[in-house]
């Protein structure tokens, strides 16, 4: 977020210049995430390894901390962030305008997503047979069971991820056309 702010003044500047600057920031930001991980020393408290074969050794290279976020997760998300806006900047097709409905109300979002996915979690634990006194909130795990087998398969996750993105796009329209219309100074900031 402090980036976004940091970078705002870029997206005043005319699209040529715009692209140039969030070009040399990402390869920037790239390059330097790729010197510091490959020296594995500094930047992540995790170090990559050498692995069975190249491309288990290339997932131990980009293998780095988010929680909390090291300087080399920082460096390759935002540098890929960065020329991922370069690249799209004049885009105006249909993908475009739909991902921009959540990118106008970031915070909303987030806050609606992470309600939504945690009880549609508690959901699946009770239709996986668990009873509220068999879920464990005191643990940091947001009322999963401790020490026994839940949840779902990893493609099963990534379609609760699609329907969770899917069923907030009608409310993230709402609000964005919401914020649009009220000029409120504190409606900036979600």
């Amino acid at each position: 977020m402090l980036v976004g702010f940091a970078t705002g003044k870029i997206f005043t500047m005319t699209s040529d210049i715009r692209k140039n600057i969030l070009l040399k920031i990402g390869l920037n930001a790239l390059l330097l995430f790729a010197v510091l991980r490959f020296i594995n020393i500094y930047g992540d408290p995790s170090t990559w390894s050498q692995q069975k074969d190249a491309i288990y050794t290339f997932l131990s290279f980009i293998n780095v901390t988010k929680y909390p976020p090291s300087l080399l997760f920082s460096l390759i998300t935002l540098g890929a962030s960065f020329l991922i806006l370069a690249f799209t900047d004049r885009a105006n097709n249909r993908f475009a305008k739909v991902v921009s409905v959540y990118g106008k109300v970031p915070l909303f979002y987030f806050v609606i997503h992470f309600y939504l996915i945690h009880v549609s979690m508690i959901a699946l634990m009770f239709l996986q047979g668990f009873n509220w006194s068999d879920l464990s909130f005191a643990s940091g795990t947001f009322g999963r069971p401790a020490g026994v087998q839940s949840g779902v398969e990893l493609w099963a996750i990534y379609l609760i991820w699609m329907g969770v993105v899917m069923i907030l796009y009608k409310p993230c329209l709402w609000f964005g056309k919401y914020k649009a219309e009220h000029n409120s100074w504190w409606l900036k900031y979600i």
